[in-house]
């Protein structure tokens, strides 16, 4: 415990000037990973290693996304259209799709990617109703970075979705410590992951989007998301002296140069090894500031590293790997049903309905239902209307 007070004092030293003042930790697990956490690690890394060789770098994964907006008196309170407008930041910036791609050091560009991730607002909620993806919840709590603080994550207890079916974003009108957003890692078997109804997002309402009530360019999102799928800040080698092997030390993402912390944008090379480790780079390179895990208010990329990261923490981790799969799609209602069978059968005999909670239900249209048989087989079905 003494570990974490200490790390998460440093983090305000060289980032209370920044504009996303990020209070993620920066590490998925202390100096000394329990045999579990290098375990799942090495599973993880052996998964990174496949996605640069898999067609399946290049599948389209929708998640699943609800947003649980978390006022006082309205305070904070924003419409669903400044919701709207924050996904459709993190969207651009996660495909490439934002309109600043051109911007930076073209040195970089053939290390940019799409990330081939998009967050949709769920249209089916756990109980299979009609939703916007989008709740309200009128509270006074208001949520601490610091695990230790009473008030960590009380935002996330207070409402949550489960979190096999949904990925969670908190928006909340203030964060204790003046931190602008904080994330939790997947997994909860490593040290600064945690139970998987608190995983997710906390953000400021006035960090997200660029619209209404919002103050910034709405990356602190793109920011924090890139934390709660595994990515580490890009200047994490100061803890390392410039680090050694890109895989092993730093962010562990070897097309993101070793560097050291900073707010600038002025073009800056605080690190020379970055050719240590099976790096993809043939030469020194200047300090990568416009990655969204930096801290640089020039930000317009993730690398295909941190693309291959993020994917490999999805397909390796069983409460995410469902999430982007056509049955869950279904469920929460962003896929329909491709077919529809009739409930007719000769066979065998139907026994009961149940939902997706496991409730007998009658026979009802447009949501995922559970069709029970005598012979012991199931089916899950939608019938449209």
């Amino acid at each position: 415990m003494k570990k974490i007070v200490i790390f998460l004092l440093i983090i305000p030293l060289f980032s209370n000037s920044q504009s996303h003042f990020c209070g993620t930790p920066n590490k998925l697990t202390n100096e000394s990973p329990t045999f579990k956490e290098r375990q799942i690690i090495q599973q993880i890394r052996d998964n990174i290693s496949l996605m640069s060789f898999s067609k399946m770098q290049d599948t389209l994964l929708i998640i699943p996304t609800v947003v649980h907006i978390i006022h006082y008196n309205g305070n904070g309170d924003i419409s669903d259209l400044q919701v709207e407008d924050g996904i459709r930041i993190v969207n651009e910036d996660f495909r490439r799709m934002n309109a600043d791609t051109v911007n930076g050091n073209s040195d970089f560009l053939p290390f940019t990617a799409d990330c081939k991730i998009e967050f949709r607002l769920a249209k089916l909620d756990p109980n299979g109703n009609i939703t916007t993806g989008i709740t309200r919840t009128d509270t006074s709590i208001i949520p601490h970075p610091e695990p230790i603080d009473s008030n960590f994550d009380n935002v996330k207890y207070a409402i949550n979705w489960p979190s096999h079916m949904y990925f969670n974003i908190w928006l909340t009108r203030h964060i204790y410590d003046g931190t602008s957003g904080y994330s939790q890692y997947p997994g909860t078997a490593f040290t600064y992951g945690g139970p998987w109804e608190t995983y997710g997002a906390v953000i400021r309402s006035n960090k997200w989007g660029t619209i209404e009530t919002a103050n910034s360019d709405g990356r602190t999102a793109t920011h924090e998301l890139g934390h709660c799928l595994g990515l580490y800040h890009t200047f994490l080698s100061y803890s390392a002296t410039c680090g050694s092997d890109c895989d092993t030390t730093g962010d562990e993402v070897c097309d993101t140069p070793p560097t050291l912390p900073s707010n600038g944008c002025t073009i800056s090379n605080q690190c020379s090894n970055d050719m240590m480790g099976p790096s993809p780079f043939t030469q020194d390179m200047t300090d990568q500031l416009e990655n969204y895990m930096s801290y640089n208010s020039c930000q317009n990329m993730f690398s295909k590293g941190q693309k291959n990261r993020m994917r490999g923490f999805l397909t390796t981790l069983d409460t995410l790997n469902g999430l982007y799969l056509d049955d869950n799609l279904i469920a929460t209602g962003l896929m329909q049903s491709t077919s529809i069978i009739s409930s007719n059968f000769t066979n065998k005999k139907l026994i009961k309905v149940v939902d997706i909670l496991g409730r007998e239900v009658n026979e009802e249209l447009n949501i995922p239902l559970f069709y029970i048989y005598n012979d012991g087989t199931v089916e899950k079905k939608i019938i449209l209307e």
